[in-house]
């Protein structure tokens, strides 16, 4: 508790030194105010009062409140217990609708405010308003709405694409509700805008209102030879034809790829894995280096290439998103790197779990040292090295000859110094390990701009098996300032790996 007092009384004296003075007539007032929360939720009634802990360095006071929030004491000097309190939120004897406000304690300065968010549950369909589908784009944001027939046109792993009865205006609901294409529902939920500047409905309720209803699909714009440069500020229906990996498919001649997103089991991309086709669906925004896509279906073209192992970490988005992951390679050097071991997901599994229950190996030399990027891992820090070892493949038949394929990228610092990083490939099987001829770079330091290289590496002289493991590392394993004289960076990223027959 001493602890916590110092640091509060450090960080109130250094907002104070920074607010600057009060007028003569305000010299009672504090210089820096905060609060131990800065929000409060209430049950719609009944709800029992909660205490909070105001901290300020000398009076202050509260702006007007509504008049269904009463908070005692409404002034205080230095640090005060206050109880927040609300009425029933009611009207004509049932729930009114849900209401939200700020409070605020203040002191003697626009800057010294601490800002609470009080916030009492209701009936949040009360009085609400039914909507068509082409309607919902130009809603607010967190407008409650609700939609009596829409047409489910595309179904994912974490939701389903609704259209408009012209097939003009589609829109993206997030429910866990399962629904088929071809039916109509009945939706009541509130509306959202997501990273990609998309509207999309976050579903409290999805209701089946009939089953088996024919879709007329309209003619898709083919992407194909635009996908490094098409966006859409609207879930258009498009196409775009190329090799299926994984959950991508790759453009010949395209820096970007096609990534399909929360793909479910009817699209059975498993089977289409090295097939060219053409993929339908609804646009998803933009992430490079991959344009999203919500499939609605698949046109087999035939085999193009056969492909035992194919990963894009695309997977890993809601780890990334949670814990605020950024794209340094595509932003060349800068990028917020979160450890795999604090990004966690909605149900508190960090990436690191996650990554070892896909099968994975963490190779770190010396402790922690693997970090998430969008959609992506980053490799190393200092004098800490690491690596990835890939999960078991089977299947590939004896004697095979096997391409590894994937992108990586070195770090680049904020000198414009491109980290000198050699990544090494091995291949062990039971007691034997074969090291590969180390893969390097050629970035020109103060000149270059930091992006993506591509490496294809055949697998010579060593048998694949579902017993074998294969390890991409930096190179310098284990070597530190005290072994090497100086510190020694050696970070790199990786994305986009397969295993497939080599020609």
């Amino acid at each position: 508790m001493k602890l916590i007092n110092y640091i509060m009384a450090s960080v109130l004296f250094l907002s104070a030194t920074l607010l600057g003075s009060c007028s003569e007539e305000e010299n009672t007032l504090s210089k820096a105010v905060l609060a131990s929360a800065s929000a409060l939720d209430f049950e719609a009634e009944g709800a029992q009062p909660k205490t909070i802990t105001v901290y300020a360095d000398a009076d202050w006071v509260m702006e007007d409140l509504p008049e269904w929030i009463t908070v005692t004491p409404a002034t205080g000097n230095g640090t005060t217990d206050v109880t927040v309190s609300v009425t029933d939120n009611m009207r004509d004897g049932a729930e009114d609708n849900p209401r939200k406000a700020t409070i605020v304690f203040k002191g003697c300065t626009l800057a010294s405010r601490a800002e609470v968010v009080v916030s009492q549950d209701g009936d949040k369909y009360r009085d609400c308003q039914e909507y068509t589908v082409d309607e919902l784009p130009a809603l607010e944001d967190e407008t409650v709405v609700s939609v009596p027939e829409a047409l489910v046109t595309a179904v994912t792993t974490s939701g389903c694409i609704v259209t408009d009865a012209q097939y003009d205006v589609n829109m993206f609901l997030q429910t866990a509700t399962a629904v088929n294409v071809g039916d109509k529902v009945a939706v009541k939920g509130s509306k959202g805008t997501d990273a990609h500047a998309l509207p999309y409905v976050v579903c409290d309720e999805v209701r089946v209102v009939s089953e088996g209803n024919n879709i007329d699909y309209p003619e898709a714009h083919d992407v194909t030879a635009e996908v490094d440069s098409y966006t859409s500020d609207s879930r258009e229906w498009i196409s775009a034809s190329g090799v299926l990996s994984g959950n991508n498919v790759t453009i010949d001649g395209a820096v970007n790829s096609v990534s399909i997103i929360d793909a479910p089991e009817s699209l059975n991309l498993a089977a289409l894995n090295g097939h060219k086709v053409t993929v339908y669906g609804y646009f998803d925004g933009v992430a490079a280096p991959a344009l999203r896509i919500q499939a609605a279906r698949i046109e087999d073209k035939g085999v193009v290439e056969v492909i035992y192992f194919s990963e894009d970490f695309e997977w890993l988005l809601p780890w990334a998103e949670n814990s605020g992951a950024g794209q340094t390679v595509e932003n060349d050097g800068s990028g917020t790197a979160p450890q795999i071991y604090s990004a966690k997901n909605d149900e508190g599994q960090t990436a690191a779990e996650a990554l070892l229950a896909h099968g994975y190996g963490l190779e770190e030399s010396r402790g922690a040292s693997i970090y998430l990027q969008k959609c992506y891992l980053k490799f190393g820090k200092t004098d800490y090295q690491a690596g990835l070892t890939l999960p078991a493949v089977d299947g590939i038949p004896s004697g095979e000859k096997v391409m590894l394929s994937f992108d990586w990228a070195p770090m680049v610092g904020g000198t414009r110094k491109f980290d000198p990083v050699q990544l090494i490939i091995t291949v062990t099987n039971g007691s034997e390990t074969v090291e590969l001829d180390p893969i390097g770079h050629n970035f020109v330091n103060e000149v270059d701009k930091l992006e993506w290289l591509h490496a294809d590496v055949v697998l010579e002289g060593v048998s694949i098996t579902k017993d074998t493991r294969i390890t991409i590392k930096s190179d310098a394993w284990g070597e530190t300032a005290a072994t090497s004289g100086s510190s020694v960076y050696r970070r790199w990223f990786i994305d986009n790996i397969k295993l497939s027959r080599a020609n």
